[in-house]
């Protein structure tokens, strides 16, 4: 199955964030917007995992529960991916909460590898959440994109997703989650 680990964001940001997708898509052309399910902060993408390592993998995570509070974060700004000339990814940055899901991307990292063999990021980790994506790459608008409100919200869950690729764009089905600063 292909997964991903994400941090899960509060339903009243999801809605936020549709309608500044809706806003966008005025203005943006040649965009794949994301649905409202596909709305959070991936922590660490895993590809093809096998079923048998669903339990292991959440035994070996379930600590981060106890290790990390609530993260709060705040919404920034609208920017692209690699960068606005070549835009490919249309994201949302972070204003805050970007240290707190570092360390816990990082301990991801550390606390899989025990488990199975994981791919080791060799870019940066950059939290962040996606809007859209494109296929074909080309300069992000500057002057006609809206401004987004700095809303602040509590990031509580990360959570293990199943990513089904169709052809009306991926399904996300969660298979469990871990609550920050709680039992997972």
């Amino acid at each position: 199955m292909r997964m991903f680990l994400a941090l899960e964001l509060p339903s009243t940001v999801v809605d936020y964030l549709t309608g500044v997708m809706k806003s966008l898509a005025e203005r943006v052309d040649g965009v794949r917007w994301v649905k409202n399910e596909g709305i959070h902060i991936t922590t660490k993408f895993l590809g093809e995992v096998e079923e048998s390592k669903i339990t292991a993998m959440h035994e070996a995570l379930k600590p981060l529960g106890e290790m990390y509070s609530p993260i709060p974060a705040a919404l920034d700004k609208i920017d692209a991916l690699p960068n606005k000339r070549r835009a490919r990814v249309i994201v949302v940055t972070l204003g805050q909460g970007v240290e707190a899901m570092e360390r816990i991307f990082f301990e991801v990292e550390e606390r899989l590898d025990a488990v199975m063999e994981i791919e080791r990021e060799e870019r940066a980790y950059l939290p962040h959440i996606t809007l859209g994506r494109r296929k074909v790459p080309k300069p992000f608008p500057n002057g006609d994109v809206p401004d987004i409100q700095r809303k602040e919200f509590m990031v509580e869950h990360l959570v293990l997703f199943k990513s089904t690729l169709t052809s009306g764009g991926a399904i996300y089905t969660p298979l469990w989650k871990i609550k920050l600063g709680g039992q997972g």
